[in-house]
């Protein structure tokens, strides 16, 4: 890096390695697969009861003047949630227990690791989780004839954005992008 860079930037800012905590989380995930592999039922079967029960006695709703089957009408928000839970559960729940219980980030930190790297680390895992997910209800969806056009494809995108945002607004509102010299605690879970 050169050295305007270095003398415009400070060096906690500067994130070079996110990557590896994301390859840490591939390589325990490997293992534990049946964790991420359940996060699709919940939904599933929320959708599975919208078919069955809920969807017999609303019937079809009426969007734009068409009508739509009630599940039809209700599987993108269920996709949206599930993509969310993911991304929740990961990011606090078990950031919790990496930060205080398994001490990852105490190993992490003692490795070349920046603070930065490890929160953007986990920010990116807990993301690409949610992406795991929505793409997951989207082929569920697709499974159950729920899609009627190929822009149903742009849902993942539109879910990849939000939750994007969304975490850059938190990210703001807990103040990470002032934290020179803060520890991976202020990063991660903010300083509540």
């Amino acid at each position: 890096m050169s050295d305007t860079v270095l003398r415009i930037v400070p060096s906690q800012w500067i994130i070079r390695r996110p990557h590896r905590m994301i390859e840490r989380h591939v390589y325990a995930y490997r293992r534990q697969w049946m964790i991420v592999f359940s996060g699709f039922f919940e939904p599933l079967f929320y959708l599975l009861s919208m078919r069955a029960g809920v969807g017999d006695l609303v019937g079809n709703v009426t969007v734009a003047g068409r009508s739509v089957p009630y599940e039809a009408f209700v599987a993108p928000a269920l996709m949206a949630s599930s993509a969310m839970n993911g991304a929740i559960f990961d990011s606090t729940g078990n950031v919790l227990h990496r930060l205080k219980y398994a001490r990852i980030y105490d190993a992490a930190l003692a490795t070349p690791l920046s603070p930065a790297d490890v929160a953007m680390g986990e920010i990116g895992w807990a993301l690409l989780r949610g992406q795991i997910y929505a793409s997951g209800f989207l082929a569920v969806m697709a499974g159950f004839g729920l899609l009627h056009s190929w822009w149903s494809l742009m849902a993942l995108p539109a879910c990849a954005l939000i939750f994007r945002l969304a975490w850059l607004r938190w990210g703001r509102q807990r103040g990470w992008t002032r934290a020179a010299g803060r520890t991976v605690v202020d990063f991660v879970v903010g300083a509540f």
